[in-house]
């Protein structure tokens, strides 16, 4: 029976991979969402978990994938039931008050009950759909079994790793099918942010949870794009814009552990305070990679450009050669267009886009946590913006890494390092009037060698011999045009209708050579 299913599903999936396109190629974004969405709920949920996996697919399927949408008609509750009370291994009236029987969110994995448990709390009771796990992980190890007949590239030739496509995969559906995950995601995401009065995070009740069921406070309030409510209600937009950001703020570069998808449906505003919800998607940052970041902020607060391409280099993993000076005009580039634009003005997705090129186009990749951060900066661009148009990122992200650089600097002085500094710099100092004396008796002596390293040098030399031969050729035909003028003039030699023919061969072959001329510089596109 479970052979037959898999045999079957099997032709399924290569059959619609085939109709839409996929077999050497990626097809085109929109055709690969499609394939998706007619492969049913476990294709659209791998779908969504390769939406943010910028660093592994090109952005224009990124793009795409981000369409998929997730509402599935709802179970029938018996079936829902069934699952809660396996879990539990109780009634649902022994542990409940009440339990509403119509879900308030559906989607491909899941259900969203609202509850009150015996005790009294409010929650939100997660459930998750009957043999959706077998089935996913079922797909995915077909998908793993039809690696070695695909090579794929995308539409603009880029060479697509589907093993590594596919192995990231794996690890992510497991994650995201225990809830146990999650739980352990709100727990620290609560301690983290516990002595922020203006934050509600939901308490999970622990007891009641499993790798199947999610048991947590339920919190209701105004969705953060609702504007015009939020403005009945007395509340202050551009405050609420300003906490958002210093908290996020906080999450990544204090905490090392934030939202991954901060868009609309997961904020709420909730008695005066803002309320994250959904926890399955979280970024993870090391102390080391959270420095380096910090460094590129310090960079981009202080102009620092140069600070900026090291960290950088530091915080990219390198999959080639780097040319440090196009990464420099690259960046200088990108900062000079949008460091100081209203977040109304800039365009979110090409931003990404950008950033991403520059990386890709200098030989960098990013990591997967890297990757969720920017996915998460731009998710929460998007919702300021709607908040309140006329605040700059600038605006909240340069005195908090101001206040954050200089508080990390006096609180790293280490009085034992100072001093042996102190030490190396008289020291060296000391030697300086001997070096100097060392330098001159170099130079009188004939002993002093100067290296440089031309960057390309061989390019820079075909550029000048294309000059100097079209200046040849210019002079040759001026030379042409002069003397055939002269021949013609004193009328001697072979005559063509009155006219000396060296004269007219020297005309034509002036001619000639400039249009050449002319030819040659149009195709350069340098007139």
């Amino acid at each position: 029976m479970i052979d037959n299913y898999k045999n079957r599903r099997l032709r399924e999936i290569v059959s619609v991979f085939v109709k839409h396109g996929i077999k050497s190629e990626l097809a085109n974004p929109k055709k690969l969402r499609l394939a998706l969405e007619e492969l049913g709920p476990s294709f659209i949920k791998i779908g969504q978990i390769l939406s943010t996996r910028a660093d592994i697919l090109p952005l224009e399927y990124i793009s795409e994938l981000q369409k998929l949408q997730d509402d599935v008609r709802p179970e029938e509750f018996s079936i829902m039931k069934e699952v809660i009370e396996s879990e539990l291994n109780s009634s649902i009236d022994e542990i409940f008050m009440e339990f509403d029987t119509i879900p308030v969110a559906s989607a491909s994995l899941s259900e969203v009950f609202k509850a009150t448990l015996k005790t009294g709390e409010k929650v939100a009771v997660k459930v998750q759909r009957p043999f959706v796990k077998e089935k996913m992980l079922s797909d995915i190890r077909i998908l793993k079994k039809l690696v070695p007949f695909i090579n794929l590239t995308s539409t603009t030739r880029e060479i697509i790793d589907i093993k590594k496509v596919v192995d990231d995969l794996t690890e992510a559906a497991i994650k995201e099918l225990n809830f146990l995950e999650e739980m352990n995601n709100i727990k620290r995401f609560s301690e983290n942010n516990k002595d922020v009065k203006f934050l509600t995070c939901p308490m999970v009740y622990e007891k009641y949870c499993t790798d199947k069921i999610l048991v947590m406070d339920y919190i209701s309030g105004i969705k953060i794009d609702n504007v015009n409510k939020l403005k009945e209600e007395g509340y202050d937009t551009r405050d609420i814009a300003v906490k958002i950001i210093y908290n996020y703020f906080k999450q990544v570069f204090e905490d090392g552990f934030f939202h991954a998808d901060p868009h609309p449906g997961n904020l709420l505003i909730h008695n005066n305070t803002i309320g994250y919800l959904d926890f399955g998607l979280m970024g993870k940052l090391t102390p080391n990679l959270r420095r380096k970041l910090s460094q590129l902020l310090e960079g981009v607060a202080t102009n620092n450009i140069d600070l900026m391409v090291n960290s950088l280099l530091s915080i990219g993993i390198r999959k080639g050669s780097i040319d440090e000076d196009k990464l420099y005009k690259d960046i200088t580039k990108f900062y000079n267009t949008y460091a100081n634009q209203s977040i109304m003005n800039l365009e979110l997705p090409k931003i990404f886009e950008e950033v991403v090129l520059i990386a890709k186009s200098n030989n960098i990749s990013m990591s997967h946590d890297i990757i969720l951060l920017a996915k998460g900066i731009v998710t929460l661009q998007a919702v300021i913006s709607k908040i309140d148009e006329s605040i700059t990122l600038m605006d909240v992200a340069v005195p908090y890494f101001k206040d954050k650089i200089m508080a990390d600097k006096l609180k790293n002085i280490d009085v034992n390092q100072l001093i042996t500094l102190l030490y190396s710099s008289a020291k060296s100092t000391i030697k300086l009037p001997n070096k100097f004396m060392e330098l001159l008796n170099s130079m009188t002596q004939g002993r002093l060698k100067l290296y440089m390293d031309l960057s390309n040098i061989d390019e820079t030399f075909n550029n000048i011999n294309k000059m100097v031969n079209r200046l040849t050729i210019a002079i040759i035909v001026a030379g042409l045009l002069v003397s055939s003028s002269l021949v013609i003039n004193a009328n001697v030699g072979l005559k063509i209708y009155g006219i000396s023919a060296i004269g007219i061969l020297g005309y034509l072959s002036a001619g000639f050579a400039g249009i050449l001329l002319l030819i040659s510089i149009f195709r350069s596109g340098k007139l």
